[in-house]
């Protein structure tokens, strides 16, 4: 009996050889986990965890510095020494075109059913997320970061502000500038001093996106699709040049802020709760993103002005990031691999990676929600850093917003329902693309050149260093020509086209 036991056990070992082989393997990891990062990827408990759950483990060759990223990637497939896996990789396509055609980043596509059936049958449920990973070659060489409500750069506006004043929120151009002069004559923060900003902005970029006042959304290439198909350049266009005017407007009467061309986020944040509220409205990706956690309390995502009946806004990154995730020629293994990151493509996963397993740092309420155990104000900022590595840099993971919306947190939940109904709003200027290596270089060039002179003109404008007359704007668009805009609008209607 015992001997029949013994060969049975034998008999099992055996046969789960191959798999313990498998779970005890080891891998070479590198990628970036973005500027800001904090994050010791060797020590981190997402790592931790992720070996518990699968056996894998790495070694890691971790960057926190952009520049210092993109040289490493140059060098190590230049060299050829190339690590097993990049993670949150930070891949620009026109890099995993490159890789993937030269065969240092294999075509993950044909191991997708078997090895990341999650990732797989989420790609199948939404084929322009498929679409947007693969290749002109067909070919998948990085996965996603996922994210179903994205990051938008929207205008949130102060709500005490219009309560204290009998306002409502602008939804044209001409009740924007009433609350404009409101805030700045009012004295809406009450310390008596003629100190607010109505609108804070960084640059040309951010007052590009009121172009949805004159409903169009354009990229950062300055172009759209129409509804026909036609690639438009909207600096062109007589909606570009009426926006520039009223913006000019703004700017005269001191509606805009007046640092708006030469400040930074920096420069712009408030870290002190008690300090004077001065923004009127500005642009951000959300609330807190230049305020403390108290006084952004008080501001709402400002919907989309109406134009023609209709509001759109732009769709800053729509909801994949490309580049996240990629297996090199060097990996023997690329299914066990594969099999790892799959499950960050699930619910489970994707909670377990950003906050850890239930019970050890969170919690559930009966009510549904989840929060700190013990208390937000019991997790300390060293605790938080080693517990995930989901803040900073580009997880290749769907984003659980389902669970993330149910944070214990009425300021966060209101935050997070506001960002989703604002998605109802968003429009894409442009369908999803990969360009080849000579195209980026074709497409930057042009670039390079005209889009510098769109936003040095655009701020001239504004500031008054130009005053706009019919000479000055036939100037302007002569400029245009000259700097490519036919070129740049057949550009991009031949990719647009095909």
């Amino acid at each position: 009996m015992f001997r029949r036991i013994l060969c049975r056990l034998l008999t099992i070992c055996l046969l789960l050889a191959p798999v313990c082989s498998q779970a005890e393997a080891s891998f070479s990891m590198a990628g970036y986990d973005g500027n800001e990062s904090t994050h010791d990827w060797s020590t981190n408990e997402f790592f931790t965890r992720m070996e518990e759950r699968t056996g894998i483990t790495f070694t890691y060759s971790e960057y926190t510095k952009s520049a210092d990223w993109q040289t490493a990637k140059e060098q190590m497939f230049a060299t050829g020494e190339l690590p097993d896996v990049l993670f949150k990789a930070a891949l620009t396509t026109e890099e995993t075109i490159r890789y993937t055609e030269s065969g240092q980043l294999i075509d993950l596509k044909p191991l997708l059913a078997e090895y990341a059936p999650n990732l797989w049958a989420l790609l199948n449920e939404h084929p322009d997320w498929l679409e947007a990973i693969t290749l002109p070659s067909g070919k998948i060489g990085a996965l996603p970061s996922i994210q179903t409500v994205p990051t938008q750069n929207l205008i949130w506006i102060n709500q005490d502000w219009l309560t204290k004043l009998n306002l409502t929120a602008p939804t044209d151009l001409e009740s924007l500038k009433t609350v404009l002069i409101a805030f700045r004559d009012q004295d809406p923060n009450g310390n008596g001093k003629k100190d607010e900003i109505p609108m804070s902005f960084l640059g040309p970029w951010e007052l590009k996106f009121l172009s949805h006042a004159y409903g169009v959304v354009v990229n950062d290439y300055n172009v759209y699709l129409d509804d026909g198909g036609k690639v438009r350049f909207w600096p062109e266009e007589d909606s570009f040049i009426e926006l520039v005017r009223t913006l000019r407007s703004f700017y005269k009467e001191g509606l805009l802020d007046p640092n708006g061309f030469q400040t930074s986020d920096v420069l712009r944040q408030v870290t002190d709760e008690k300090a004077d509220v001065c923004y009127g409205m500005y642009f951000a990706p959300t609330a807190l993103s230049l305020l403390t956690y108290t006084q952004a309390e008080a501001y709402r995502a400002m919907a989309p002005l109406v134009y023609d009946g209709k509001q759109v806004y732009r769709d800053l990154l729509g909801q994949v990031t490309r580049g996240a995730f990629a297996i090199t020629s060097a990996c023997t293994d690329p299914g066990a691999l594969l099999q790892w990151v799959d499950y960050l493509y699930t619910e489970e996963g994707a909670v377990e990676a950003m906050v850890g397993k239930e019970g050890d740092v969170y919690i559930t309420t009966d009510g549904g929600q989840w929060q700190w155990k013990g208390g937000v104000e019991n997790v300390s900022s060293t605790q938080l850093t080693e517990l995930s590595v989901y803040d900073t840099g580009e997880m290749p993971w769907l984003f659980p917003q389902d669970f993330y919306s149910r944070y214990n947190d009425d300021s966060v939940s209101r935050i997070t329902e506001e960002l989703t109904a604002f998605a109802a709003y968003t429009k894409s200027p442009f369908p999803t693309y990969s360009l080849t290596e000579e195209q980026n270089a074709e497409v930057l060039a042009l670039q390079n050149e005209l889009g510098r002179y769109v936003d040095e003109c655009l701020a001239r404008f504004v500031l008054g260093e130009v005053e706009m007359t019919d000479e000055t704007i036939a100037e302007f668009k002569q400029g245009l020509l000259d700097r490519g805009s036919e070129q740049m609008t057949g550009f991009w209607q031949k990719i647009a086209d095909e």
